[in-house]
């Protein structure tokens, strides 16, 4: 799917000052403009997987980071958190954030699906306004459930955290959990960039694995949104 940031300029800055933002704003347009289903890169696929076979994998995280979340489902947040790292506490997820690859002018998200990637247009994790946007794949064959499989679990109020380069944590509040068809577009929101209020945005595929030539792709994207506590 093709998406443009609601948010770039289209006039030409009268004053030379304006080139540098000027061409920050052409960068993020350029890869909005070329997310194809892959918004931020969530097109799942599985090559050379058939229909008769299982990609659907079993609802049991196969992250190899977890620790438990509290009975209530709230957030557990007695580990302490390793630089650059995501921590969906009431699902028991810790997931390694690492720098999401840009080819061909999309967005994609790490090829270990135990990892996150952030977008590097958007706001750095350490940044006080903006927002951070994040993404994984949900699942892989070969590789298990990913990190966000049970993102779309997640309910608003819950409690969730990150960590920067230097190590140190944001807690942020989930604010809401949205399933969008990818036909229907991006969460335009998501593009926000470094402008703006501060907020995470946490992105995967979900929804009917659907198969075209043998490879499929989920039909939706989960998006979940958090303001800093």
């Amino acid at each position: 799917m093709t998406s443009t940031d609601p948010h770039q300029a289209a006039d030409e800055p009268a004053a030379d000052s304006a080139q540098p933002a000027r061409k920050r704003r052409l960068r993020i347009l350029a890869t909005a403009a070329t997310i194809v289903v892959l918004v931020v890169g969530l097109l799942l696929t599985y090559l050379g997987t058939r229909p008769d076979e299982d990609p659907a994998l079993p609802p049991t995280p196969a992250v190899g980071n977890t620790h438990p979340a509290t009975a209530d489902g709230t957030a557990s947040s007695g580990v302490r958190l390793a630089a650059n790292t995501l921590s969906l506490d009431p699902i028991g997820v810790l997931a390694p954030i690492v720098d999401a690859s840009v080819i061909d002018g999309v967005l994609t998200p790490p090829a270990n699906v135990h990892e996150v990637g952030t977008w590097l247009d958007g706001a750095p994790l350490d940044s006080a306004t903006g927002t951070t946007l994040l993404a994984g794949h949900v699942n892989m064959t070969g590789q298990g459930n990913g990190a966000l499989f049970d993102l779309g679990t997640m309910k608003p109020g819950q409690e969730i955290r990150t960590s920067d380069a230097a190590g140190n944590t944001t807690q942020w509040r989930v604010t809401s959990v949205v399933t969008r068809a990818k036909a229907d577009g991006i969460e335009e929101s998501v593009l926000a960039g470094p402008d703006g209020p501060r907020l995470l945005a946490v992105v995967t595929c979900g929804g009917e694995l659907q198969y075209t030539d043998g490879v499929g792709s989920y039909a939706d994207n989960v998006y979940l949104y958090a303001a800093p506590m």
